[in-house]
């Protein structure tokens, strides 16, 4: 007997069901639409973003090609980040760089990313925590332990 997903009502069948490939192509329809949908979304949001490079402060410098550390604002009002950095100063409070005053939040804003210690035979991650402060300084909430590679990616904060 078929069952039915909760989202889209695509259909699912048992493992031992006759089943024609018509129902599936349906499927596959359906998720191509919404997916094309969502990109439709993700890309309207990002056209008009221009991306700033962050100054980096305290011995922090970009990852490298590819990983930039950019900020810019969306058409939403959205504050967002990516790139990654490394090899800064590793205590609580260090500030990263520092936000222009049309893109500083009103008040104090936390996160969680992470950064790892890019031993490639024995990777080592740890969650910590980033701070966006109204004075617009993106700075470290929490000391690290790594400072081969701090994300910042999927950063994003309203206005």
């Amino acid at each position: 007997m078929v069952k039915y997903t909760p989202n889209y009502n695509l259909g699912k069948p048992e493992g031992t069901d006759m089943y024609s490939v018509l129902p599936q192509n349906a499927n596959m329809d359906i998720i191509d639409t919404t997916l094309k949908g969502l990109d439709t979304k993700v890309t309207d949001l990002l056209a008009d973003v221009v991306w700033q490079e962050a100054e980096l402060l305290n011995g922090w410098e970009s990852y490298g090609e590819g990983y930039e550390p950019k900020f810019a604002v969306d058409k939403h009002n959205n504050l967002i980040m990516k790139g990654a950095i490394k090899n800064g100063v590793m205590t609580r409070g260090t500030v990263l760089f520092i936000l222009p005053e049309d893109m500083r939040p009103i008040v104090y804003r936390i996160f969680v990313t992470s950064c790892n210690n890019q031993i490639h035979d024995h990777y080592e991650y740890r969650a910590i925590e980033l701070v966006i402060e109204p004075n617009g300084a993106v700075a470290l909430g929490s000391s690290i332990p790594y400072t081969r590679f701090l994300g910042l990616e999927n950063i994003s904060i309203k206005l």
